[in-house]
């Protein structure tokens, strides 16, 4: 547990570190860029490392053990693991029809050939992992 906990302190040092170079050492318009992306990830590393330095005083040791066999129990439990296929194949088969939605009104709104080709390859990509998944779990089942 202490272990983890130096993690977590590591990650606060390691997001005021970068916050404070983003914000006070890369002022320049040419580090702009740089300085937004430090600011950004700093902000992003400091809240990670307060929330879990904060669980891990709430959360005792034994109530983690616990935990962490519920979560082993529901994530291996059969139904949830149907029920969480079952929501992946719908979310993907919607996720079809919006992006084809999203193609044609890209190409009604006459957008740039780049993006309109982009957008478009998003389908196609799904479409050669469902072929290379299918193929995967056929031989592996």
């Amino acid at each position: 547990m202490t272990n983890r906990r130096l993690l977590f302190i590591f990650m606060l040092v390691v997001g005021l570190l970068l916050l404070l170079l983003g914000g006070f050492v890369f002022t320049s318009k040419e580090l702009k860029m740089v300085s937004s992306l430090c600011i950004g990830f700093g902000t992003a590393i400091s809240v990670l490392g307060i929330g879990n330095l904060l669980g891990s005083f709430m959360v005792s040791a034994v109530e983690d053990k616990r935990i962490k066999q519920l979560i082993e129990i529901e994530v291996n439990d059969e139904r949830n693991t149907r029920i969480r296929e079952k929501v992946g194949y719908m979310t993907s088969k919607i996720m079809n029809y919006v992006i084809l939605v999203l193609v044609m009104a890209l190409g009604f709104m006459n957008a740039d050939k780049k993006i309109l080709f982009m957008v478009a390859s998003l389908l196609l990509i799904e479409f050669a992992l469902v072929i290379f998944f299918s193929n995967y779990f056929s031989k592996r089942m």
